[in-house]
């Protein structure tokens, strides 16, 4: 006889109570209850007599089956909880990836860590030759401005001078002409 254990028992007993006969069959046990009901007295009655202890043997069986069965049923393990077992393993998995998710950066952080001070050190020395060659064409600007400035200053300065010597060329010239000239035949008295 093949060993069955008391969930498997259990299970049978279970698909068994939700059998439902067909109503042909319902029909025909039907019709012999019938049948046996109306032909009762036709049928010689068959008194079997048991001995006294048989109904108490009954009756004991049946209680020690009624508790194997209710033994069974408190023994039996609780039905899984699918919610709060797949909870668990969500958070399980949520676990697993983050500590792997850390090991990974973990590992990579130095080689993070050197580009991006390459990259800082590349952008500050780009910005910095900007910065550079802005100044400097502000610089020539400004100093291109600056002798621009200075240069017009000169001329300004010349065209005052020069209308200055005019002024007193116009003003004192004949009298400057007659002194260089008086001063030029003294020296050449002296020198004779």
């Amino acid at each position: 006889m093949s060993h069955l254990d008391d969930n498997h028992i259990h299970q049978r007993l279970e698909r068994l109570s939700h059998v439902e006969p067909t109503q042909e069959a319902t029909d025909r046990a039907m019709q012999r209850v019938r049948d046996s009901l109306m032909h009762d007295k036709a049928i010689p009655k068959l008194r079997l007599r048991l001995p006294p202890i048989f109904p108490k043997l009954a009756a004991t069986a049946a209680i020690l089956i009624g508790a194997a069965f209710l033994a069974g049923r408190l023994s039996a393990p609780k039905p899984l909880d699918t919610e709060a077992l797949q909870a668990a393993i969500r958070q399980e998995l949520l676990d697993e990836m983050e500590n792997r998710l850390q090991s990974v950066l973990a590992s990579e952080r130095e080689s993070l860590r050197q580009e991006l001070h390459r990259q800082v050190g590349h952008d500050m020395k780009l910005f910095a030759d900007q910065t550079l060659t802005a100044v400097g064409n502000l610089t020539d600007q400004r100093f291109m401005e600056f002798a621009r400035m200075v240069e017009e200053a000169r001329i300004k300065d010349r065209q005052r001078v020069a209308a200055a010597l005019n002024y007193m060329g116009s003003r004192f010239g004949d009298g400057l002409v007659t002194l260089a000239s008086h001063t030029s035949e003294l020296q050449r008295t002296e020198q004779n």
